[in-house]
């Protein structure tokens, strides 16, 4: 007598196990899958490898900017002179390449654009940034300690400065004031933000970055993904539950 086969959500699919592509519950994950050359019957395998969490300097677009981890781990990169694609977390010092897919939704994908990284957009890859901590003075009247990513995330005017006009607070010098015109990324980073007191509107001056007192991590793990043809890729547990696979024995 044949067993009857295991169907899962991709989230609760074992780790390590050959699995099928049976059903995507979702557009917008549908058309990341089907730009990575996956679609129903495609096999794949789950992983429990430790992510590569660093926020990265790259070039694109629109100059250096800094991508914010839990970014480059949602944009998948073609490298260019191959048939090689991997996230932007994992490209090398100096390779280029050019951003072919992005599984994020609406707000990640609209700050993606913002800092020259829309789908298309050529991207080198400069350097992994270090764990730090900002510490910030808010409309001149409280602190709060960020980091990095965080930092990033915020955009803005550089009150002053005539070299610079805008960008990511992450570019922000010590004593300088900085006014919150936007915070890059969707409903839950500004959520997140607006609890430390900062939001559009908000003026902010960095008085200093020092080492990390811990490593920064996703508030979130994602899940780890590979194709049959070895490219990884990582999606959020929403994102994972919408996809519902098959255990081959």
């Amino acid at each position: 007598m044949t067993d009857t086969p295991h169907y899962a959500p991709l989230c609760d699919a074992p780790v390590g196990a050959k699995l099928t592509l049976l059903e995507i519950n979702s557009s917008r994950l549908t058309h990341f899958f089907q730009h990575l050359g996956m679609f129903k019957g495609s096999s794949l395998t789950r992983h429990d490898s430790e992510i590569h969490y660093h926020p990265m300097r790259v070039r694109g677009d629109n100059g250096d900017v800094v991508v914010p981890a839990g970014f480059g781990i949602k944009a998948v990169v073609h490298i260019d002179g191959s048939k090689e694609r991997k996230p932007m977390t994992e490209m090398e010092k100096k390779e280029s390449g050019h951003v072919e897919t992005i599984s994020g939704g609406k707000g990640m994908k609209k700050a993606m654009a913002q800092l020259g990284l829309d789908v298309d957009s050529a991207v080198t890859f400069i350097r992994d940034l270090p764990h730090m901590d900002y510490v910030t003075l808010i409309d001149r009247r409280q602190r709060t300690r960020i980091s990095e990513g965080e930092a990033a995330k915020i955009w803005g005017e550089y009150i002053g400065r005539k070299d610079r006009k805008e960008g990511q607070f992450y570019f922000s010098r010590k004593g300088e004031e900085f006014a919150v015109t936007g915070i890059l990324g969707g409903k839950r980073i500004q959520h997140h933000l607006s609890t430390h007191g900062i939001k559009v509107g908000a003026s902010l001056i960095m008085e200093i970055v020092e080492q990390a007192q811990e490593l920064h991590k996703p508030m979130h793990s994602p899940v780890v993904v590979s194709s049959a043809g070895g490219l990884r890729f990582y999606l959020t547990a929403e994102e994972a539950e919408q996809v519902v696979v098959r255990l081959d024995e």
